[in-house]
């Protein structure tokens, strides 16, 4: 195997191999090198991008000191489309594990950067060849552009590792375009502003035309104001887009290797700048287009429906097929009491009480005691007396919230617009928060047959759209605590002088309105599911307080292919998957032998503590694990990929550990 070197010939480099050698080495292809001096060095790992003057461009990464394990390097782009990729595969001792939060944090906060990143580009100006460099921010939020000082550290790096040509910076948000008018830098700036236009990834798509503000954009995909229905066209370049959209459009320009771009070109999606999109588009606004973006420029038409719920349809995955619930049992059972014994009464447990709660019923049911919560189910029936005895004004005329959901779900508009579906989704959830509750006399009877009145018990979702193989829902609704001695209005609450009444009432509509929220519907829509048939049982639990520590844990390795069982763990009540930003947790990996644990692996410290878990701690999660992994019967679709179970549990504040949660996880 022949790699590419970091030096040439008439350079020696230095006495041993250098950590891209090495790296390359260790996977058998050049992963990157640390010096750039030769043409062809440049034409092989660089990528051709063919812009409006741009020729070629690579990634790099600068770090901040010398304590990180990856030198200033030239990233393979044309093996690695994002600089976490290459970290993860290149560099699995340290970066292995590494989550795409951390990432980006690691690149834009200030406070966490442990790397400059960005592009190198090769430019065609009137003629003549020249280099660039940008450092990536986060443009939404001018506090993560880099200081003068910041840039010149980088471009210092870099100019020193490149010797094809003098690297002149390239602002690459309006923050950074702003700070350099108090600049005197020491290097050369290349200014692009007489380019009006770029396509990254051309192609055509259908949708509505969104306007959305940079700053707004965070705001405006948490409330589902646009989706995958959408071209969304920004004022100015985003560093990424997570929700899925149809087409993309950005007023500043963007690298033809940026993470939006990457995004948008492995999803499909047309993605061009324009600049003064809003003024350009303007009279499309709100409308359902063709769009197109080519090299030689973009074009915008009028659609119908019909063309576009064929693109669409074509667009999104293979559609996720979800079974009706059973809305005629009508009997809360405790989770020790739901019949699981055989496939046929766990696929009947589905239908009656939902995913997480048969799931967990039927694990109970096979694992020790003392790893159990208190709790019980109520049945989907619940839920449809609720949606089908209350009404609500709408359009003139007074529905039951269900017939408004049917009606919905066969109006073009509603379907095809996501603004629309945001705001009839929050007033319909409104009106729920307000209703009555049917069945609640039979709730609060079977929750106090297993609960005290002064207990606080938490009311969770056990929809029968989550914890599935392919289409798991996480986070997707909401939860809430409640407590039956509780009456509504103002005051302490009698389960917790600490804490505002929590009327039961409340958390079972919180809860049963949480279904609709616009990112669950689209979400399921996204994946196609069949949206009349989703229904809301619900979970309830011992509420737990003071609690230690939240893990999630598996019974494999959910980020790489690792026989280990991967254990992340975050102090105290902290949540480990939604947490706040900068917030990490502990990560370790188990070596399981049978069913105790040989080795334990600290990957990465939780940024909240110095340690979450102690080894004795650890010991006994993998032997949980290990039960769970033997004890709990899967009768669902097949696994494409490597298939695990996916816990979450807690250390308790008297140091007891619990199980609360169990679903199928596959690792493609």
């Amino acid at each position: 195997m022949i790699f590419l070197l970091a030096c040439t010939a008439s350079e020696p480099g230095p006495a041993g191999p250098g950590a891209c050698e090495l790296a390359s080495e260790a996977v058998g292809d050049t992963v990157c090198v640390e010096q750039m001096k030769s043409a062809l060095s440049w034409t092989a790992l660089s990528e051709p991008v063919e812009l409006a003057n741009q020729v070629r461009s690579i990634k790099y990464l600068v770090p901040v000191d010398d304590e990180q394990p990856v030198p200033t390097a030239f990233v393979n782009t044309q093996r690695y489309a994002l600089h976490y990729d290459f970290l993860r595969e290149a560099f699995p001792d340290e970066y292995g594990l590494l989550q795409w939060d951390d990432y980006v944090a690691m690149i834009i906060d200030p406070s966490r950067r442990a790397y400059f990143g960005g592009n190198v580009t090769e430019y065609d100006i009137d003629g003549a060849t020249r280099y660039g460099f940008i450092v990536w921010d986060d443009p939404a939020d001018a506090a993560t552009a880099p200081t003068y000082e910041q840039v010149y550290f980088a471009w210092e790096a870099l100019q020193t590792h490149f010797g094809l040509g003098d690297l002149a910076f390239v602002p690459s948000s309006p923050a950074q375009e702003d700070n350099l008018l108090d600049w005197d830098p020491a290097f050369s700036v290349l200014d692009d502003s007489d380019i009006t236009y770029e396509a990254y990834n051309p192609g055509t798509a259908y949708g509505t035309v969104r306007f959305v503000a940079l700053d707004e954009l965070e705001a405006a995909s948490d409330a589902g104001t646009f989706g995958w229905q959408d071209i969304v066209v920004l004022d100015a370049a985003p560093s990424d887009l997570e929700r899925v959209v149809s087409g993309i459009v950005t007023g500043s320009r963007q690298a033809a290797l940026s993470h939006l771009n990457v995004r948008a070109s492995s999803r499909g999606s047309p993605n061009c700048y324009v600049a003064e999109p809003w003024t350009k588009l303007a009279a499309w606004e709100g409308e359902l287009v063709r769009f197109s973006c080519e090299a030689s420029g973009y074009s915008v038409a009028a659609a119908s429906e019909a063309d576009a719920e064929a693109w669409w349809d074509e667009f999104r995955p293979e559609p996720v097929d979800i079974a009706a619930p059973d809305l005629d049992w009508t009997e809360p059972l405790g989770l020790l009491d739901v019949p699981t014994a055989s496939a046929a009464q766990r696929d009947t447990a589905y239908l009656r009480f939902g995913a997480k709660g048969a799931n967990l019923a039927t694990l109970y049911q096979r694992i020790d005691g003392e790893y159990q919560l208190d709790g019980l189910v109520i049945p989907f029936a619940d839920y449809d007396r609720f949606v089908h005895e209350n009404t609500w004004p709408v359009g003139g005329e007074t529905l039951s919230f269900a017939d408004t959901l049917a009606r919905w779900h066969q109006d073009p508009e509603f379907l095809a617009d996501a603004a629309v579906r945001s705001e009839r989704l929050a007033a319909l959830r409104a009106a729920m928060l307000a209703a009555d509750v049917p069945t609640l006399p039979s709730i609060e009877t079977a929750i106090g047959v297993v609960f005290p009145p002064t207990t606080m018990v938490r009311v969770r979702s056990s929809s029968n759209a989550e914890d599935g193989l392919a289409f798991s829902g996480a986070g997707l609704y909401d939860s809430a605590s409640a407590c039956l001695a509780d009456e509504s209005g103002a005051g302490d609450s009698a389960c917790d002088g600490d804490k505002d009444t929590r009327p039961l009432a409340d958390a079972v509509r919180a809860e049963w309105a949480s279904l609709w929220n616009a990112g669950a519907w689209e979400e399921r829509a996204w994946y196609g599911v069949d949206q009349s048939k989703v229904a809301m049982a619900l979970l309830v639990n011992t509420q737990s307080e003071d609690e230690e520590a939240n893990i999630v844990a598996f019974t494999g390795n959910a980020l790489a292919s690792d026989a280990r069982w991967l254990v992340e763990s975050q102090a105290g009540d902290l949540d480990v998957v939604s947490a706040d930003p900068g917030v990490t947790p502990e990560r370790v990996l188990l070596t399981m032998d049978g069913a105790e644990v040989a080795e334990i692996d600290r990957v990465a410290d939780s940024s909240e503590a110095a340690e979450v878990l102690d080894d004795d701690q650890l010991r006994e999660v993998g032997a949980l694990l290990f039960d769970v992994d033997a004890v709990m019967p899967y009768d669902g679709e097949p696994a494409t990929g490597t298939f695990m179970w996916d816990t979450e549990q807690k250390v308790l504040g008297d140091g007891r550990l619990i199980i609360k949660q169990v679903r199928p996880y596959q690792r493609e």
